[in-house]
């Protein structure tokens, strides 16, 4: 026996440590395995009588970066003092890293426990036996080091040469050659290449999972291996969406490095861990036209930056997605004096009114907002700037869209079509299995049957639902191309159609705006816009601004002149009469009514009708019934400047004033009537006054 062994070692318990690094090596290492677990009889050899074989870390890396219960539980027992020696096959069965080998170490110089392998007994608390189990552990370290760099840069160069490929992804197969090709199922390729049709259509992926949903289509995915051969349907899912559009593969390009792993430390371990994506330019590699694409390049780099634009942390610097709301520049519009982008909030009936403030000194500072203005006017005028910028090009896009129209289909057809025929090469290989089997046998027969009435039922749904999309389908005629094309000429036509979806209008806008710069002018009330069009170039725009209280249900001015004129003769009905007949509506475009005049003379001041004998101003039969003549003498008196009188409009009363009765021409040209000798042709002293306004 060793002198380093004592009786007090040999009376505690011997832990023999068994641990392989991947579970690959503990199914085909068995020999290296086996001199392992052999320690336990070489422990009892030595004189210990209770061996404890500690194995939970076969499968497990020992370089720190994996968690191993095995080894916690035996660092565990030293502490405890409960271990005489720890048996190991070498240095690298404990551990892989010097931080794990000398936390050991230090605890059994502690606890006076014994290291043995098969090379010999060593005590830590000896510096000749600590100095070469130090030796060895830094060994151990270094030879697991220069394994992992050899292999990394055979990896790498296999890596930049496009040949390493992991699990191949929906909508490619993996070929002998260990290349990637399409796969040969066209309802896969018409499935994946209609994301991105719907994702160039749309621009959200919140959209699309809405349509997706909405129309019952399903995406499919690979499974089975990595060979990708094996195809499975499932209903679309938000991250399923993302991950199809984030994938350089369906670009036709191979790359390499898209995320780092980093390493942390978590509960008092190293861990290595998946870190955040990187930018495309931190890539290792990048492969272009490595394989067939779905897409081009081109196309996923927009793709990319549409995914950007609506995200929204990205919110403060960009536009974010088009939403449906009726603001047409939320997400554009940017503050001209703190630089922050303005807020969207809506009023009115339904909440359609939008009103577009600056709260980044409201937020962060205390202070009152820098900007708030009323959305309708401004939106109508960047709405027909744009308009008047992209005019010349509104006809090639209807042109572009009738032959759209003419030959693509669309693509809810398309993708029920392709389901319908493999429904139906499903329902074909039912029933040949159902043929082929033995009707004898109930067990078979009977769960064949089943397979075969269920793939019947799902072509006869898909039937019904290509059949209810066609219906749906509007065929454009020779009538609607002409109108096309004339909606194509006026566009602005076309955008204030009643059916326009604000969220189109809105992407129209972002793709030729990168944002408007606002800021408000006090005296006078305007708001200055500069607007920064895609492609670098700037221009400016000065619009009014509304006061306090001038909104777009104000009643027109005229109409409001109109009425305190016509209630010194007239009562609210009349009035009410008089506006109707003039083509006059209220601020919400209905008719006029006593109630409705009644309210705006309230609203804003105008005196109430007077019904007494006494009033200042008389209508043309109340001047004519005071004079004593009739009414058509005295128009005839109005049109020959004798007497004053004023008609604001055509259809409007004629309005006197009481006190022009008295006027010494009047009574002259009355007294000439009353004689026989008519209205004389010119009074003295009359003046030429305006007919009517």
């Amino acid at each position: 026996m060793n002198e380093k062994i004592t009786s007090r070692h040999l009376e505690l318990v011997a832990y023999v440590y068994v641990r392989q690094s991947t579970m690959q090596q503990v199914r085909h290492n068995l020999e290296g395995q086996r001199r392992q677990y052999s320690l336990a009889d070489y422990a009892r050899q030595l004189g210990f009588r209770t061996v404890e074989i500690v194995d939970e870390d076969l499968g497990r890396s020992g370089s720190g970066t994996v968690e191993r219960p095995g080894f916690s539980r035996l660092v565990t027992a030293v502490c405890e003092g409960k271990v005489g020696a720890v048996f190991a096959l070498e240095a690298a069965r404990l551990a892989r890293n010097n931080r794990d080998w000398h936390h050991l170490l230090e605890f059994c110089t502690v606890t006076e426990t014994l290291v043995v392998d098969y090379d010999g007994i060593y005590d830590p608390r000896l510096q000749n036996d600590r100095l070469l189990l130090g030796l060895k552990g830094t060994m151990a370290e270094m030879e697991l080091g220069i394994l992992r760099q050899r292999a990394r840069e055979a990896f790498l160069q296999k890596v930049r040469r496009g040949e390493v490929i992991f699990n191949v992804t929906v909508g490619y197969v993996r070929t002998e050659e260990n290349r990637l090709e399409m796969i040969a199922d066209r309802q896969v390729q018409t499935a994946i290449s209609g994301v991105f049709r719907k994702f160039r259509e749309l621009g959200s992926v919140r959209q699309m999972l809405l349509w997706y949903g909405q129309e019952n289509l399903l995406l499919p995915s690979a499974v089975g291996g990595g060979w990708g051969k094996e195809i499975a349907w499932y209903p679309a899912t938000y991250t399923r969406l993302l991950s199809l559009l984030k994938n350089p593969v369906y670009a036709g390009a191979f790359v390499y490095g898209r995320s780092r792993t980093k390493t942390v430390i978590k509960e008092g371990c190293v861990r290595r861990v998946r870190g955040p994506s990187v930018s495309e330019k931190d890539w290792q590699v990048l492969i272009r036209d490595h394989h067939p694409g779905y897409i081009s390049w081109d196309q996923y780099r927009w793709n990319q930056k549409q995914l950007e634009v609506n995200c929204m942390n990205n919110w403060p610097k960009r536009g974010g997605a088009a939403k449906r709301g009726p603001a047409l520049l939320a997400g554009l519009l940017r503050c001209g004096r703190c630089g922050r982008k303005l807020h969207v909030a809506y009023s009115g009936l339904g909440g359609r009114i939008p009103r577009y403030e600056c709260r980044g000194g409201e937020e962060h500072y205390g202070k009152d907002a820098c900007l708030s203005f009323g959305g309708l006017s401004v939106d109508q005028a960047v709405a027909e700037k744009v308009l008047e910028a992209v005019q010349p090009v509104g006809v090639e896009a209807s042109l572009e869209a009738w032959e759209r129209s003419a030959w693509e289909e669309d693509e809810k057809q398309r993708a029920l079509r392709l389901a319908l025929e493999r429904a139906s090469y499903d329902v074909e290989r039912a029933r040949k299995q159902y043929d082929v089997a033995d009707p004898a046998n109930r067990l078979v027969a009977g769960e064949l049957e089943a397979r075969w009435e269920e793939a019947l039922r799902r072509k006869a749904e898909l039937e019904a639902r290509l059949e209810a999309a066609k219906a749906e389908r509007l065929e454009l005629n020779e009538h609607d191309r002409e109108r096309l094309l004339e909606l194509g000429k006026d566009l602005e036509a076309l955008w204030n159609h009643e059916e326009a979806n604000p969220a189109l209008k809105k992407r129209l806008l972002r793709a030729v705006l990168e944002e408007v710069v606002v800021d408000a002018i006090d005296e006078p009330p305007q708001l200055k816009l500069e607007f920064h069009w895609n492609g670098g170039v700037h221009t400016a725009m000065v619009i009014p601004k509304r006061r306090p209280g001038q909104h777009r249900w104000c009643t027109d001015e005229n109409v409001l002149d109109l009425v305190r004129e016509l209630v010194k003769v007239c009562d609210d009905q009349t009035i009410a009469s008089v506006l109707n007949r003039l083509g006059h509506r209220t601020a919400t475009g209905f008719t006029w009514k006593a109630v409705r005049v009644r309210s705006l003379r309230s609203k804003h001041g105008i005196a109430t009708f007077d019904r007494g004998e006494g009033r200042a101003y008389l209508t043309l039969t109340g001047a004519a019934t005071r004079l004593g003549i009739s009414e058509l003498t005295a128009k005839r008196m109005i049109k020959r400047g004798i007497l004053p009188g004023r008609q604001v409009a055509s259809c409007a009363p004629w309005v006197v004033a009481a006190k022009d009765l008295d006027l010494p021409r009047v009574q002259a040209a009355v007294q000439s009537v009353r004689e026989g000798r008519g209205i004389p042709r010119d009074a003295p002293g009359q003046l030429q006054l305006p007919l009517s306004q």
